[in-house]
């Protein structure tokens, strides 16, 4: 076996891996939230007894910015410009939480009615994720599946991409979806139906023509 010159300690190299894990990690959504709560719990007493609880709806921690804050008010995209604009949000998102980005583009593209949708634009959530018992963001009510339904509101798009990641990852029934490998579209659209993400029986089928009318699939060797 060839040597080279240069010898790395394996110490060295399991420090900046997970060092580099741990830069990745600290960009998601939850995280950030994370952050600022503990930064007002220290800036107000931060024990486990004193009485200040953060407002999570109001308190929460800084929206990046991304290309949609330059989208002109009431510009209706087209769905070339949808992915212009938020297909590096889906490789960023392919990248650090397994996801392929052409299914993610396709649910954002479909879910947000090409980001045009009352309820994208109220919420930046463009994957149509609902509040559920772990949230503790803002929410907005929406007429949906049924009346009156809770979803999650975002300071961004580029949030609502991070969370639908997370959201994914975090979700056992969605662990198989994981073993399938990153450019199996077909594969994660029906695996995506049969977990519950959506109760449309025709869902994978529109995700599998939105990726191949549009050549999403390209982005998932990005």
């Amino acid at each position: 076996m060839r040597t080279s010159k240069f010898f790395i300690p394996a110490c060295a190299v399991v420090f900046l891996f997970f060092t580099s894990c741990a830069s990745l990690s600290q960009y998601t959504y939850s995280n950030r939230v994370e952050k600022r709560n503990k930064k007002l719990l220290a800036e107000n007493g931060g024990n486990a007894n004193n009485n200040y609880v953060p407002d999570t709806k109001n308190e929460t921690a800084k929206a990046k910015k991304g290309v949609e804050d330059k989208i002109p008010p009431g510009k209706k995209l087209t769905v070339q410009e949808y992915i212009d604009m938020f297909s590096p949000y889906a490789i960023e998102s392919m990248h650090k939480k397994k996801v392929p980005a052409s299914i993610t583009l396709s649910q954002g593209l479909l879910e947000s009615g090409v980001g045009n949708s009352k309820l994208s634009r109220a919420t930046n959530n463009h994957f149509g994720i609902k509040c559920g018992g772990n949230w503790n963001g803002e929410s907005y009510r929406y007429d949906d599946d049924r009346p009156n339904e809770c979803f999650r509101v975002y300071g961004s798009v580029l949030d609502s991409y991070e969370d639908h990641g997370d959201f994914l990852r975090t979700r056992s029934w969605y662990a198989p979806l994981f073993n399938l490998k990153i450019t199996d579209y077909k594969g994660w659209a029906k695996g995506l139906k049969k977990a519950g993400y959506a109760t449309d029986p025709k869902y994978p089928s529109k995700l599998i023509d939105i990726i191949e009318k549009y050549r999403l699939y390209e982005f998932d060797t990005k």
